[in-house]
């Protein structure tokens, strides 16, 4: 089975820091039941900058992971580990 990723580039304010680090958590928790696997990254040098990751084992889980009936913004696994 092919696995499915999302990835969202973001900018998060100063202003709106403490509340998008404090969701993160239930984000990942939603995620794992699914199941399926989010990963956040913030650019060591550009605080605010963040990568957001979703992976699933299949485009129905991703898009269930993330809340919407279809996700168009994907990549799909070539090789895998």
């Amino acid at each position: 089975m092919t696995r499915a990723l999302h990835v969202t580039e973001l900018r998060v304010p100063d202003a709106e820091r403490a509340t998008y680090l404090a969701a993160l958590p239930a984000r990942t928790s939603r995620a794992a039941a699914v199941p399926a696997h989010f990963w956040v990254f913030e650019h060591a040098a550009d605080p605010g900058h963040f990568l957001e990751f979703t992976e699933a084992a299949s485009d129905a889980l991703l898009a269930t992971a993330l809340g919407v009936e279809n996700v168009t913004d994907r990549w799909r696994e070539v090789q895998g580990g």
